[in-house]
């Protein structure tokens, strides 16, 4: 008698453990900052992994740090909110073991004005706003020297340029480093701003009214990072599937925000 319950309270256990197992296997933790990507994830991605029977916990950051380091500790599952020069910058400062997952449909940076409707009406001496963290500062300042408003250090690593390597500088315009969310609304003040998409999108700005779009490169594209040691795992591979899901790029190309957002390659 006393070994048949034994037996039964063993089972019991191992029924509690499959089931707990089970039922965290089937809850996906996301995190993302405010703006396109968290809505584009929960209008387009999230009703299909629901019902696959996953659980969606979504979190919104106000910090971009806190973000990656969610998803260090085991907070997060996945975040969808950076580029692959971004998630270099972090890995190597921070030790992380972050990797790429897949690359979504992203937005643009822009050089966006409030003040004048084309590039070569700046004046000498034109105040433009730029990002002040190192990834977005040195991807605006190449992207303004393809429009020819400065030049850069040719001994430069691309993308890695601060204001301290323009080398040439027609207008002598002024650099105003701000941080990225605070971009569109010091537009009043500056004569041009170099805003990244997604901060174009949260202000209610459309990504059509800016001077010049840029095509991302590679490198500034955004993408869906997890850590490398559930990057492979079932339910990432679930979360792919709905951001490759026919459902999900039928939303992203009928929203009307989305309109200017480059391509990833197995869209094309």
């Amino acid at each position: 008698m006393k070994k048949r319950s034994l037996l039964l309270s063993l089972l019991a256990t191992l029924a509690i453990g499959i089931a707990g197992t089970a039922s965290a296997q089937t809850v996906l933790r996301i995190g993302y900052f405010p703006g396109p990507y968290a809505d584009q994830f929960k209008r387009g991605v999230q009703p299909y992994l629901e019902s696959q029977g996953i659980k969606v916990e979504a979190t919104e950051f106000s910090n971009i740090i806190q973000l990656n380091s969610a998803l260090m500790d085991g907070s997060l599952d996945a975040n969808v909110f950076q580029n692959r020069a971004y998630l270099d910058t972090f890995n190597a400062q921070h030790k992380g073991t972050l990797e790429e997952v897949l690359q979504v449909p992203s937005a643009p940076l822009g050089l966006y004005s409030a003040k004048h409707k084309d590039l070569k009406a700046l004046p000498n001496g034109a105040k433009v706003a730029v990002p002040n963290d190192p990834t977005s500062l040195g991807r605006s300042l190449a992207f303004m020297q393809s429009q020819g408003l400065l030049t850069l250090d040719p001994a430069i690593p691309a993308g890695r340029a601060t204001e301290k390597n323009v080398s040439a500088n027609p207008k002598n315009l002024q650099l105003v480093l701000l941080d990225a969310p605070q971009m569109p609304r010091a537009m009043p003040e500056v004569d041009l701003a170099a805003i990244l998409g997604n901060h174009v999108i949260a202000a209610g700005m459309l990504l059509s009214s800016a001077l010049a779009l840029e095509d991302p490169a590679p490198q500034y594209r955004i993408i869906l990072v997890a850590r490398n040691d559930v990057a492979k795992g079932e339910l990432i591979k679930k979360l792919v599937t709905g951001y490759k899901s026919n459902e999900y790029r039928r939303f992203v190309e009928n929203d009307p925000k989305a309109k200017g957002f480059s391509r990833p390659e197995y869209w094309r």
